[in-house]
């Protein structure tokens, strides 16, 4: 395999986490904390959005990459296979540092560095070649 060639001045990305929307919060939490074993890292709830974000990981801290599943409140329809991935996330020190530095690179930007609007942290979204949607964020320590 050949090593590949990181463009110059490339902030430090890590991917965080990815997100599914579920129909059943409670059902997802039991098939992946009760079946497959993984630790509930934080529950988080958004009356202003109407929503329940619980991320999920193997270990017992978000220093490694978790699973976010999102539960629309307001929603009474399951969600067709293809319409519950919401997202990939990469986490970087400098938020607005690295959306610039993508937007450089000829990089699709879908919302620019702001402040998350129903919480503190940092947060932006790219497009990938094919128009999956990146979440560009922070870590929770400098929210």
């Amino acid at each position: 395999m050949r090593d590949r060639i990181a463009p110059q001045g490339r902030p430090d990305f890590r991917l965080d986490h990815v997100m599914i929307r579920v129909q059943d919060l409670d059902r997802a939490i039991g098939f992946y904390s009760g079946l497959l074993g993984m630790n509930i890292l934080r529950r988080a709830e958004y009356p202003g959005g109407r929503f329940t974000n619980v991320f999920l990981g193997f270990g017992d801290n978000d220093d490694r990459t978790a699973l976010e599943l999102t539960w629309n409140w307001d929603r009474d329809t399951p969600y067709p296979a293809g319409e519950c991935f919401g997202h990939l996330a990469l986490i970087v020190p400098d938020v607005v540092a690295a959306m610039d530095w993508l937007e450089r690179q000829g990089v699709t930007i879908r919302t620019p560095a702001r402040r998350m609007a129903h919480g503190t942290r940092m947060i932006g979204f790219v497009l990938d070649p094919e128009g999956i949607p990146i979440e560009i964020i922070e870590p929770l320590d400098q929210a």
